[in-house]
């Protein structure tokens, strides 16, 4: 064990107001450029994974953001609680920082990696400096401020973090459209190092009690860290190879049965570790059980929207990476409208149940309408049918994590808190996978069957990434004409690979459709009363 060293103590009435303010500008713009990033490059994603002709891994990108984002946060909290606030901010914001680049650049590093390889890399880095800032934000705040002025600053971050996702798709669109994909990393990179700058001068190095000098291992959860990965990874693997693959590969087969071993193993360690990741006594109240087994079907659907909406509009409409970003912007307005609206009603009526029963049925049905969309949709039809997702999952969100707080111990309020965001983003990083393995899969079905015998390989390959077709179509009518009939057989894979790409999406959407729904029954069984502590 390591020894315990007293320091001291520096508290809410040891700093001055203007140094209060000061840090908290470097906190709201720190966490401005992590959000403002996240939003920009929801429409140059679907640009970038094209450029670096990476279809086939095409949702491992957020995936390998997801998962990094996901680990970090409990452990940069719990490093931060151990030695303090400040040296664990300056470091996420500077990997943050150095992220910004290695993602602009990938594909051009000089590291033994392909194109796609290096952004997947670049993202997960980039995960892991976002999630910590994003953790470490909100408990500043709490640091910085006395209780009774807390809500107003906490909701200062949720502003900021909402008018990032209302600006930024439009302006990543835009950036994207006008420059590059990669200026939507680069472009952020100025903001991040003031804000860096301005935490190192004006954040103040805040220790709450008695801080451990060293190592403490007790103290952390390295094992359910390990075995997190450990379970998670062999299984975005499987699900991820499946589609260029098939089950019956032996190394397919094993996959999942030595990601279910690490679960297991997984379980056994956060049952026993002093400090767990995740506190299973938790899940004995059976609320708590149900919201988090909702959230977890919350993430499959709110991330594969996020992911496929942008990729429907670019790839099946034709439309540029502006006006999707202006879409996706909309979007996110209802998600916020739902959020708020839930928000009042839950207030001022209590109807918990009655909110999370519509809000699972008005995303089911906004899923299944983007399910039913083609060619011919109209912007105003998807903004549409987006929306009513939106607002159903904004309704969704605030309502359960009020539902597990209220079911919660008050000492263990914190925890629960922290694992409804565990089980969504894991649902999304598992779904994201799951999506891929079925949009490659479809896709390849659909166009293999429409390229005839003898057709010469180097024009075959330009239809394994439909993304980079409509930028590569001037030189694919040059090298087509060459061939006999080639203009009319280029014409029917441009027209195939299309509607290809659109009945992937179609059963996307449905799945997601599905698993709302599945949702929905369980909300049947949450019970009315808004503050019960149900067992």
């Amino acid at each position: 064990m390591a020894a315990l060293t007293a320091t001291e103590k520096v508290g809410v009435e040891d700093i001055g107001r203007n140094q209060r303010i000061l840090a908290l500008t470097s906190v709201i713009a720190t966490l401005l450029a992590v959000t403002l990033n996240q939003a920009l490059s929801i429409p140059a994603l679907p640009r970038a994974i094209a450029g670096l002709n990476g279809f086939a891994r095409y949702s491992w990108p957020t995936t390998s953001f997801l998962l990094t984002s996901t680990i970090a946060m409990p452990v940069f909290a719990k490093l931060s609680d151990l030695f303090g606030r400040k040296l664990f901010y300056l470091c996420a914001t500077t990997i943050f920082l150095l992220s910004l680049f290695l993602c602009g650049a990938a594909g051009n590093l000089p590291i033994n990696l392909a194109g796609m390889s290096q952004l997947i890399a670049a993202l997960g880095a980039l995960g892991l400096g976002s999630g910590a800032i994003t953790a470490l934000s909100f408990t500043l705040i709490a640091d910085l401020f006395a209780p009774s002025e807390r809500g107003r600053y906490q909701g200062i971050l949720a502003a900021v973090s909402g008018a990032a996702y209302i600006v930024g798709p439009s302006l990543g669109g835009w950036i994207t459209d006008h420059f590059s994909w990669r200026w939507v990393y680069y472009g952020d990179a100025p903001l991040a190092a003031v804000a860096l700058s301005i935490a190192y001068f004006t954040l103040p190095d805040i220790r709450v009690g008695r801080v451990r000098r060293g190592f403490d291992r007790a103290r952390i959860d390295w094992a359910g860290i390990a075995l997190l990965c450990g379970w998670l990874v062999p299984l975005l693997l499987a699900l991820t190879w499946v589609g260029q693959s098939s089950w019956p590969s032996p190394l397919i087969r094993s996959l999942p049965i030595v990601s279910f071993g690490l679960l297991a193993a997984f379980l056994v360690v956060e049952k026993r570790a002093a400090e767990p990741l995740l506190a299973l006594g938790l899940f004995r109240v059976r609320r708590i059980s149900l919201v988090s087994a909702n959230f977890f079907l919350l993430g499959i659907s709110l991330f594969g929207v996020a992911v496929y909406l942008p990729l429907f509009h670019q790839g099946v409409l034709g439309a540029s990476a502006a006006k999707s970003g202006v879409v996706f912007a909309e979007y996110t307005l209802a998600i916020i409208a739902g959020s708020v609206t839930a928000g009042q009603l839950l207030s001022q009526t209590g109807a918990s149940r009655l909110l999370v029963i519509a809000g699972a049925g008005l995303s089911t049905v906004g899923l299944i309408l983007l399910s039913r969309m083609n060619g011919g949709t109209t912007q105003l039809e998807l903004v549409s049918n987006a929306a009513i997702c939106g607002i159903g999952f904004g309704a969704l969100t605030p309502t359960y994590e009020v539902l597990v707080q209220n079911a919660s111990p008050p000492e263990q309020m914190g925890v629960a808190t922290g694992s409804t965001q565990f089980f969504r983003t894991i649902g999304g990083t598992i779904g994201l996978a799951l999506f891929g393995t079925i949009l490659l899969k479809l896709y390849r079905q659909h166009i293999d069957g429409l390229i005839p015998r003898g057709t010469p390989v180097a024009l075959m390959r330009a239809f394994d990434n439909p993304l980079q077709l409509v930028f590569t179509r001037p030189n694919l009518e040059t090298a087509f004409s060459q061939a006999a009939n080639g203009r009319v057989l280029l014409a029917t894979l441009l027209d195939g690979a299309r509607i290809g790409l659109l009945s992937a999406l179609h059963v996307i959407f449905l799945f997601g459709a599905g698993i709302m729904a599945i949702s929905f029954v369980l909300n049947l069984f949450l019970s009315a009363e808004s503050t019960p502590e149900d067992s």
